[in-house]
């Protein structure tokens, strides 16, 4: 049987059948019917069957009515009502007709329908005001009605006694029917209140439960409760979840989750819960558990007492989270900490953490190298060991560091840090800071990694020192250089030209022709030697500055090679020149540093070579715009392994060589700074006893022929009287010299033996040229030149040239910005006097705008 009622119960199709039976018997309308249905069949004896089936009809009409109409809108609730009102004044006045009838079993009826309709009002369907009155309104007054007109008759009657009765009889009923609506109206609005509390405390407990839920789930927590008392456990599903505890499996008993944790926490899980009940405090534990599955969980359990009625710990409530993420974290942070703090610990750079204030966290012990201890310097200001000029500096970097963006910036700087006990001295320390920032991008506190660089800084102090030396000394080469070359250059002058004088004499025997010709080569070898080493001295100062221009390369070749005819032809030697057809008439190049490269290797070529010939060769690529061009000679030739040698400042390759043939192993050295200058290089090949082949290469794109100048026209177009020439030199023999060179081409010579001589003839008498030495005691060069164009009105726009053996790059600039337009260096080589003389020669120039000849 109780299996068989188990299936009733499961068949959905009987239990939706029983639920529908209970509401139709539960329903008021029917209820009506089965209560009518009873009083038709009591009251059918006195009223009739036809009459007592008619009232029935309608009880159960209504019923029927109301039943079907749904409940919930306003508007149907209206028909409900109204229906339920008909019944109730059918039902009232039935008794009104039942009590009228000259029966005491009637009456009977009658009282017991008002009754059961009463009852039913007040007792079992009141739930509101307007339900009481339609189901106790008809009856209530059907029986007003009944006592009145009992009243009346009485009072027809003469029967006073039994009128006051029925009056009497109906204020009590009315007094009683006060007392219990009243009693009702207090009762509801209490049942009213309680209800709302009640559904309100439900909606609390559900929303805190849905909450607990979500806290849980979120967190990864769960709580129990365990009854003292009972020792039944309750957990959550969160818990639940915790454990991996799955419900299919059936409820999880408090042993079951005791058991799943280590033996050495379940007697200290013990041991806190005995102590929870005594202490009635609440406590937490960190527990190790492992899963059914296999999995290792850190629990963290708070356990807090519930107290009971009598004061006593009924029960405790626990809350358990999984904390196994977070102590794998802690334990990675503590591991890398303790990393870091060992590599900061040994690290030989200085580490110090500081906070916005600037107060320092942390120090590395490497701090002991300055003669700190790292423990004394936590929690001080880091300004307190920085020497007070660099606090400004200091401060700049702390600020960027700090900044509320994050820098891109290297943040680095050096400071002077103080030395305990040393007040005098400090120590220069490197520094690179980097903000530590928090979630939100600001700098919580910044590290700067500290390094000693004072030895650096003492080697810098050093080197300024030694470069100020170098310079000084560089300076004092210059000096020296010019002054050697002056010293040098003007004996030469007097050598070299009264050579040239004495060998233009006539009545010469040979043998003095011969001793003079060695007196000029001799003379001629010193000046090379001199021109190597001045060439040289700029060379290596970067002072020798390009100055290209458009030249034919065929006439440039020509007259270059010409320069060496007369040697080669005296040692009996074929001097030939060859042009690739492909090279074009015109390159770009510095033609003077050209002719210097060149020249050095024919000088070379022809003095190393007895017979045979020395061959310039040239040719062009137009595609990487280079002009190569070789000399070959067929001389005594080089051992390859002492190629590299010859380029070397003072090296030749052998010294018999350099006693046989002198020199001063300058010259292929500077020929290679020269073509790297001009964006080239220089190679040699050589077999000895076959001769060598130097070749180098420059950048010398095609170009156009050069545009002649205006002052190049004037000077080609000048007459060809004799010039009014005025020599300014200090020194008799160099004046003579000039004197002769210029006289002998028809040319007016007036001497200045000094500066302010050469002045006061300026200001008497006008000059179609001035030669002007630059160094003369008292007035020098610069100075005349100025003063002339200032006191001489008609030597103002006279062309000036520099007439000295002041060559240096800034002996020329000098003379240029003082007044003088063109510059010969001594000792003079007539065919640039010459030069210079036709250039010059009826020009003149502005006495305010520097003019530069073409």
């Amino acid at each position: 049987m109780p299996k068989q009622n188990e299936a009733l119960k499961s068949n959905p199709r009987w239990e939706a059948l029983g639920k529908w039976i209970w509401r139709a018997v539960s329903d008021r309308g029917v209820q009506d019917s089965l209560a009518a249905t009873a009083v038709a069949v009591a009251a059918a004896p006195f009223v009739g069957t036809q009459s007592a089936l008619g009232w029935l009809a309608f009880i159960v009409a209504t019923a029927v009515a109301e039943f079907l109409v749904s409940t919930g809108h306003s508007p149907r609730r209206r028909l409900e009502d109204l229906l339920e009102l008909a019944r109730s004044v059918s039902g009232a006045a039935f008794g009104l007709h039942l009590i009228s009838i000259p029966s005491t079993d009637a009456a009977i009826i009658a009282i017991a329908l008002w009754g059961s309709m009463a009852f039913r009002a007040i007792v079992v369907d009141y739930r509101r005001t307007t339900q009481l009155w339609i189901r106790f309104g008809p009856p209530f007054v059907a029986f007003v009605w009944r006592q009145l007109s009992l009243a009346y008759e009485h009072a027809l009657a003469d029967a006073p006694e039994l009128m006051a009765g029925d009056i009497a009889g109906l204020l009590l009923l009315m007094a009683a029917l006060t007392t219990i609506y009243k009693t009702l109206q207090e009762r509801r609005r209490t049942y009213v209140r309680v209800l709302a509390e009640s559904e309100e405390k439900t909606v609390q407990v559900a929303d805190a439960h849905r909450v607990a839920l979500l806290a849980e789930q979120l967190v990864g927590s769960g709580h129990f409760r365990l009854d003292l008392q009972t020792l039944d456990a309750t957990f959550s599903d969160g818990l639940f979840d915790l454990y991996g505890w799955d419900k299919s499996d059936g409820a999880a008993g408090i042993d079951d989750i005791f058991l799943m944790h280590d033996p050495a926490d379940q007697t200290r899980v013990r041991e806190m819960v005995s102590e929870v009940v005594n202490s009635g405090q609440p406590m937490r534990i960190e527990t190790q558990a492992r899963l059914r599955d296999g999995r290792r969980k850190v629990m963290l359990t708070q356990m807090s007492p519930e107290i009971g009625p009598s004061g006593r710990v009924g029960a405790i409530f626990g809350v358990t989270l999984d904390i196994s993420e977070a102590r794998s974290r802690e334990k990675a942070l503590a591991e890398s900490e303790a990393q870091l703090r060992l590599l900061a610990d040994n690290v030989t750079d200085i580490v110090i953490w500081l906070s916005p204030g600037g107060r320092i966290l942390y120090a590395s012990p490497s701090v002991g190298t300055l003669g700190y201890a790292a423990n004394d310097m936590v929690s001080r200001p880091a300004m307190d060991y920085v020497h007070p000029d660099d606090h400004g500096e200091v401060t700049r970097l702390m600020i960027r560091v700090f900044e509320d963006e994050e820098s891109e910036d290297d943040l680095r700087g050096e400071f002077r840090f103080l030395i305990p006990g040393r007040p005098d001295e400090h120590a220069w320390l490197e520094g690179k800071a980097s903000a530590i920032r928090g979630p939100d991008g600001r700098a919580r506190s910044a590290v700067i990694n500290f390094r000693d660089v004072t030895r650096r800084h003492e080697l810098e102090a050093d080197l300024r020192q030694a470069k100020s030396r170098a310079e000084a000394a560089a300076e004092a080469k210059s000096e020296f250089l010019a002054n050697m070359s002056h010293e040098i250059r003007t004996p030469l002058t007097g050598v070299i030209g009264f050579t040239g004088l004495l060998a233009q004499l006539p009545d010469q025997s040979p043998a003095a022709l011969g001793y003079i010709g060695k007196v000029i080569a001799s003379g001629e070898a010193l000046l090379a030697v001199v021109n190597d080493i001045l060439d040289f001295s700029k060379l290596e100062a970067g002072q020798v500055e390009l100055d290209p221009a458009p030249f034919h390369l065929r006439d440039f070749l020509t007259e270059t090679a010409g320069l060496f005819a007369e040697r080669a032809e005296a040692k009996g030697l074929r001097l030939e020149v060859r042009i690739a057809d492909t090279a074009p008439g015109y390159v770009l190049a510095d033609c003077g540093r050209l002719r210097q490269v060149l020249s050095n290797l024919l000088s070379n070529a022809i003095k190393f070579t007895e017979r045979g010939s020395v061959l310039i060769h040239a040719r062009h690529d137009a595609g990487t715009e280079t002009l190569e061009i070789s000399v070959t000679d067929t001389g005594v030739g080089i051992d390859p392994g002492q190629l590299e040698l010859l380029f070397q400042r003072f090296t030749q390759a052998d010294g018999s060589i350099s006693r046989r043939y002198g020199g001063t192993g300058l010259g292929l050295s500077i020929c290679r700074q020269l073509t790297g200058l001009m964006g080239g290089e220089i190679r040699a090949a050589s077999t000895p006893g076959a001769g060598s082949a130097f070749t180098f290469d420059i950048r010398a794109p095609a170009s156009n022929p050069p545009v002649l100048q205006t002052l190049q026209d004037a000077a080609e177009e000048a007459p060809e009287e004799s010039l009014n020439i005025l020599v300014v030199d200090d020194l008799d023999a160099n004046r003579e010299i000039v004197r002769a060179l210029l006289e002998a081409t028809g040319q007016r010579v007036h001497e200045a033996a000094g500066g302010a001589q050469a002045v006061s003839l300026a200001v008497r008498q006008t000059f179609d040229l001035i030669l002007m030495d630059l160094q003369m005691p008292g007035m020098d060069g610069f100075a005349t030149t100025r003063a002339i164009r200032r006191l001489s009105p008609e030597n103002s726009t006279t062309p000036i040239i520099a007439l000295s053996a002041n060559v240096l790059p800034e002996h020329v600039d000098e003379a240029e910005r003082a007044g003088m337009n063109d510059h010969i260096g001594k000792p003079i080589v007539p065919a640039k006097l010459f030069a210079v003389l036709n250039r010059w020669a009826g020009v003149r120039v502005s006495p305010d705008v520097e003019v530069e000849p073409g």
